[in-house]
């Protein structure tokens, strides 16, 4: 699928970025922009997957409070048992909507993957870059592995992400963006 058609694509923060890669000549800009969409793609995914443990952990906790404010307080409720039959439906529709909103232990662990994809590409475009910078190889060199790791773990990272449809949260994209920027200042400045 052509990245300028997947909007779910985390790495590709702003729709345009492809485009803009597709129009760049350089191939220093080239390498240094797949690099910090890269960086960007883990960080955001690291965060993502913290927030999938944190909203799981939060909604065993609530499943325990509702179910035990509803069993074991039957004879309190018995009274007002409405109140006890409302506090079970509650346990029952978190049940039945769990899914929708946290993602499940596989999903996990395949958004897990491939943010480890991104990490390996990301390493492999930071070696590229150096190496590049300091003269190591030349343009034509560089340019031959660039698109050598394009072709290669480009796509293994784009089928993985368009099966996993990852939402884009502002508050994670935001606190991503920062930490990527804070990365390549303190590498690559």
């Amino acid at each position: 699928m052509e990245n300028s058609q997947n909007p779910n694509c985390v790495f590709r923060d702003w729709n345009i970025s492809y485009w803009i890669l597709s129009n760049i000549e350089n191939m220093r800009e080239k390498i240094w922009f797949e690099m910090v969409q890269m960086k960007f793609g883990e960080k955001y995914l690291a965060l993502y997957i913290s927030l999938q443990y944190q909203l799981k952990k939060y909604f065993k906790v609530a499943t325990l409070v509702f179910s035990g404010s509803g069993i074991l307080g039957w004879k309190l409720w018995q009274p007002i048992a409405w109140i006890a039959l409302i506090l079970i439906a509650l346990v029952q529709i978190l049940s039945l909507i769990e899914n929708q909103i946290i993602r499940s232990d596989k999903e996990v662990a395949d958004i897990s993957k491939l943010r480890e994809l991104y990490l390996i590409y990301f390493n492999k475009l930071e070696k590229l870059w150096v190496d590049f910078d300091s003269s190591e190889i030349t343009e034509k060199e560089a340019s031959k592995t660039f698109f050598s790791y394009r072709s290669n773990d480009h796509q293994s990272i784009e089928s993985l992400d368009d099966k996993l449809g990852i939402k884009k949260w502002k508050k994670l994209k935001i606190k991503a963006d920062t930490e990527t920027r804070q990365y390549f200042n303190t590498y690559h400045s």
